[in-house]
């Protein structure tokens, strides 16, 4: 073999040719700020610390605590995610083999009846026991990288697998958070139910009693009927809410519908002295950081980007599939012969480095080309449309966030001028100076009052529960990965990332998540 072509193929055999350039992350344009974002979220919620792992603490309320813990430790939905992940970390050590030698193990045996001539001219006969064995190797020489492509295809789809579970755990926790704040306010809205259905029918027995006295026309009992009829039916659809808010918490927990009952329940006691709205959670307001450091962690817009990864990375397999392949076949066995009283052994060798090229296809490889190139522009515009979407929530719930807050302060002036005015006329009744008409009219005043409150208080925290998820705040075994810690991050180095910063941030995003930003060794 001349030198140059030992030069030749030792240096196929060290490096592979690439097909195409290394993978870029596609430029997608992001906003620079959010567009509803308000100051009256003046501060940004910090999610990280030794005493506390999960964001649905900050909410501080026990039955979310163990309803969510209950539903991560098995729901059908992780399993599902954990299960894919572990199919994709499968494929990944496939590919990852095909990179190196396999070598596998042949062997023999066989026993037969031969004959010979002897030198008399007669025929002897014997039986021969033969045995052979021996390894054989055989190695794709990766020249174009087509085994080193899939092997990198495989490890992002794996990474894009995971953050599908970050963010299915993501959800899950928020659905709990969710019914649970439902279930709350739903048990606070009957208490006041049954306190507006007594204001009723003492409004009719007042009524009654004056229609009797002549004070009244008759057709004011129908009409008080009428209205008591309306709350029981609001009463019976309120309690059907209740149920249906428990099942879901059963369907998401895995818990039994006595437990969840019991974890949610309160003591409530509906009159003008307890203030049931407070029964709800009052979570911090939330104010992310910018969006391009928000988007880039996000786990919907990592697994989309992770899949344009993968999908690059197949457009390179599909170039290498039409070029030359260098195959290296190795063999060494060993033999046993026994026959005619006599053995003897020995030891053969064999190794061929075979070359292969497809010649005719028809345009099935220019064809496969094509259409890996189109799965990637698929999966770019899938990316950029996860992101749209992606900011269309989280601009969504800022402005839910904003209307929730300045609800909840409407509504608890609300309450306090109702609360106030039912004690004044309290008081009032009792020096003889209103009738006890009036003192119910302003007992249903308040609870329309208390019910707008508990209704507000509801909103504000699944308001704060919902830019959480969609924000793309996740927990796992090692600590948050939130908004709040990379901003944290930025202003601890004396810096802030800003939208021509992108790159950079992208890069400090890419190491705060695990199994983002790292490829496979070369």
């Amino acid at each position: 073999m001349s030198r140059a072509l030992c030069s030749m193929v030792t240096a196929l055999l060290l490096s592979a040719c690439a097909t195409q350039p290394d993978y870029r992350r596609p430029a997608i344009e992001l906003p620079s700020e959010w567009a509803n974002q308000t100051d009256l979220a003046r501060a940004p919620v910090d999610l990280i610390g030794d005493e506390r792992e999960t964001w649905w603490a900050a909410l501080g309320d026990g039955a979310i605590d163990a309803l969510v813990s209950a539903a991560l430790t098995d729901n059908p939905t992780l399993a599902e995610a954990a299960a894919r992940v572990d199919q994709a970390n499968a494929i990944v050590s496939m590919e990852r083999a095909q990179r190196t030698p396999r070598v596998d193990a042949t062997s023999s045996s066989g026993r037969e009846r031969v004959g010979i001539n002897g030198n008399a001219g007669e025929m002897l006969a014997s039986w021969q026991s033969t045995a052979a064995i021996g390894p054989n190797l055989s190695w794709e020489i990766d020249l174009w990288g087509r085994v080193k492509e899939n092997a990198l295809a495989a490890h992002r789809r794996l990474q894009a697998r995971d953050a599908d579970a970050r963010h299915a755990r993501l959800s899950i926790a928020a659905q709990i958070a969710n019914g649970v704040l439902s279930l709350r306010a739903c048990n606070l809205l009957l208490a006041v139910r049954d306190a507006d259905l007594a204001s009723r029918e003492n409004e009719l027995a007042i009524i009654r009693t004056r229609v009797r006295h002549g004070t009244r026309p008759p057709v004011d009992v129908a009409a008080a009927e009428t209205n008591l009829a309306t709350a029981r039916i609001e009463r019976i659809a309120q309690e059907e809410a209740c149920l249906q808010a428990v099942d879901a918490l059963v369907a998401v927990s895995g818990r039994p519908a006595h437990e969840v009952r019991s974890l949610v329940a309160d003591s409530v006691r509906p009159d003008g002295n307890d203030d049931l709205a407070a029964r709800i959670p009052s979570p911090p307001a939330i104010l992310p950081d910018l969006p391009v450091t928000v988007l880039l962690a996000h786990p919907a817009v990592v697994a989309a980007e992770r899949e344009v990864a993968a999908r690059w990375a197949e457009i390179a397999v599909a170039r290498a599939e039409q070029l030359p392949r260098l195959d290296l076949t190795a063999m060494v066995t060993g033999q046993w012969i026994r026959a005619f009283g006599a053995s003897g052994s020995y030891t053969t060798g064999s190794g061929v480095l075979g070359l292969s090229a497809p010649l005719f296809q028809g345009g099935a490889g220019a064809a496969e080309v094509a259409r890996a190139d189109a799965s990637y522009r698929e999966a770019v515009a899938m990316l950029e449309s996860t992101v749209r979407e992606a900011v269309r929530e989280i601009e969504d719930g800022l402005a839910a966030q904003d209307a929730a807050i300045r609800r909840v302060d409407v509504s608890r002036s609300a309450l306090s001028a109702a609360r106030f005015t039912l004690r004044a006329n309290e008081a009032r009744r009792l020096a003889g100076a209103i009738s006890a008409f009036e003192l119910e009219e302003s007992r249903r005043q308040f609870n329309r009052a208390q019910e707008s409150a508990i209704v507000a208080a509801r909103d504000r925290a699944q308001a704060w529960v919902e830019l959480v998820r969609r924000t793309g705040m996740v927990a796992d075994a090692h600590g948050m990965v939130t908004p709040g810690s990379i901003r944290a991050r930025h202003q601890m180095n004396g810096s802030r990332p800003d939208h021509a910063g992108a790159q950079s941030v992208l890069a400090d995003t890419a190491r705060s998540i695990p199994g983002l930003g790292t490829e496979l060794p070369q």
